[in-house]
């Protein structure tokens, strides 16, 4: 054997151990180009207005100082706002089509490269408004892309997807605590990079960066990563359901989606959707806060300077995400992922009250600590529904479950910047009262799975009726015989022509 195919073997074993984690991988890169493009394009827009009206202001307009900064950091509230409302629209519709029609093709990548393409995009068109000078206008085309391409949802949906279907039951909660784990660590290091980089050598290089980054995501998603292998009895259900199609593209992607809520009578789909809005309710809130915090520390009364900012937000994160990826594996076997998800919500509640009520800024890093829990509910809520539904469901389930996601990322800074734009000036912390108060929501919710995981049946029931089911099974069991037949049709003529 030649050195070119010893090398050439050798990488493609070296391949084949580390595919099941190129996810990861990508992951990582995708999401450290998302955490830095949020405090980037904040600081960015802010910067620009506070120049603005710098260069613009009359000399014979006599405003005081409070006066004028008030204005000031309304105006710069008010475009991060819109911002963030021209990405989270079109994700919302993107996040459904793409959810649909991977789950018709059994193509799941495109959830992962699409929003890696979009983010390519948008860290491009920044840096081209860098060269060529302030365009708001352009960054809302960025933040347009952004969304039509999935946005970050889209790739938690798919992230999601490969994390459930390479792992067995009892090890997706920590999986999806590994990807969590990522998530935080991104963060963190994103934000370090941001507060000192843009100090230091401003935005052109950052964004570089981030162009960079999502140049690797989009690479290794589009090329390196493996679609999931489709059992025969997935092949064949697909099969059979594509024969009994319309012909109407619109009605055969999107009508599946239907089954999934007609669950007046079923347990397991209850408390599927249970776990959903509780999942929903606490990402708003989270969402809410992380897109706050920029505003709320950079303005009055704290007036922090980025790097500050950064370095608070990273050790925040960087605790959070060791807490999402340990507590899993030491609490498991004590506690059902139901129960790890109230300890979650209480570090939630504690923590950003914390953050409401203390003025002092060395009392203030306790608050880190109190938020150590703080990502758990996602992953163990994420492990609720992937495991009260069968493989063959949860295409289109997950594709129902991001859209709602995807309408948080939407609404989350939508509620907390109009919150926080009316109430910082007589009291800065009472967006962050009104989120406590809000978590009360997701606790009812997963009071109510609870509940229904003591009362619920053991075993998965069928969201389309025992008669659906039993059809499937014969259409599966005929579809096999046909292919033996044929197989052995196919046998006896190749003896035959021997002979």
């Amino acid at each position: 054997m030649s050195l070119i195919s010893r090398a050439h073997t050798k990488c493609m074993h070296w391949l084949s151990v580390v595919q099941p984690y190129l996810v990861e991988v990508a992951y990582f890169a995708f999401f450290l180009s998302r955490h830095m493009t949020l405090p980037l394009f904040q600081q960015y827009v802010k910067e620009e207005i506070e120049k603005q009206h710098k260069s613009a202001t009359p000399s014979s307009i006599n405003l005081t100082d409070t006066t004028k900064d008030a204005l000031i950091h309304e105006e710069i509230t008010l475009s991060v706002l819109s911002l963030q409302i021209a990405e989270g629209l079109p994700a919302v519709i993107t996040v459904i089509m793409l959810g649909a029609i991977s789950d018709k093709t059994g193509r799941r990548k495109i959830l992962l490269w699409m929003p890696s393409l979009g983010s390519v995009l948008y860290s491009f068109i920044y840096i081209m408004i860098q060269y060529t000078g302030w365009n708001l206008d352009g960054l809302f085309m960025a933040s347009a892309l952004r969304g039509l391409s999935g946005s970050m949802t889209a790739f938690l949906a798919g992230g999601t997807f490969y994390a459930i279907n390479s792992s067995n039951k009892e090890n997706r909660s920590t999986r999806l605590g590994v990807q969590e784990f990522l998530n935080g660590i991104a963060y963190a290091i994103a934000n370090i990079m941001v507060g000192y980089w843009v100090k230091s050598n401003g935005f052109l290089r950052p964004f570089w960066f981030t162009f960079i980054c999502s140049c690797i995501a989009f690479l290794i998603s589009f090329f390196l990563v493996k679609e999931v292998d489709i059992t025969q009895q997935n092949l064949a259900t697909n099969r059979i359901s594509n024969n009994q199609g319309s012909n109407n593209c619109c009605i055969d992607t999107f009508k599946p989606l239907s089954r999934f809520f007609k669950c007046c009578k079923n347990r397991k789909l209850i408390k599927v959707w249970l776990s959903i809005i509780a999942f929903q309710s606490y990402a708003i809130v989270h969402l809410g806060q992380i897109n706050t915090l920029v505003l709320y520390f950079i303005g009055p009364p704290y007036q922090w300077d980025s790097d500050k900012f950064g370095v608070f937000a990273a050790v925040a994160m960087v605790v959070a995400a060791i807490g999402a990826a340990a507590s899993p594996v030491i609490l498991k076997p004590y506690l059902s992922d139901i129960n790890i998800t109230f300890i979650g919500l209480f570090s939630k509640a504690i923590g950003t009250m914390w953050i409401a009520v203390v003025k002092n800024e060395t009392v203030l890093y306790f608050a880190i600590l109190l938020l150590v829990g703080e990502l758990l509910p996602f992953p163990m809520l994420r492990s609720v529904v992937s495991n009260s539904i069968e493989t063959t469901d949860q295409g289109s389930l997950f594709a129902l479950m991001h859209c709602g996601e995807s309408i948080s990322y939407f609404l989350a800074p939508l509620m907390f910047q109009a919150i926080y734009l009316h109430t910082f000036k007589f009291f800065s912390g009472f967006v962050f009262v009104i989120s406590v108060t809000l978590l009360v929501i997701p606790v009812v919710f997963t009071i109510a799975i609870k509940y229904v995981e003591m009362n619920g049946p053991t075993e998965y029931e069928r969201m389309s009726g025992e008669n659906e089911g039993i059809t499937t099974s014969q259409s599966y069991q005929q579809l096999q015989d046909q292919e033996e037949t044929s197989q052995a049709i196919s046998v006896i003529s190749n003896t035959e022509v021997d002979v």
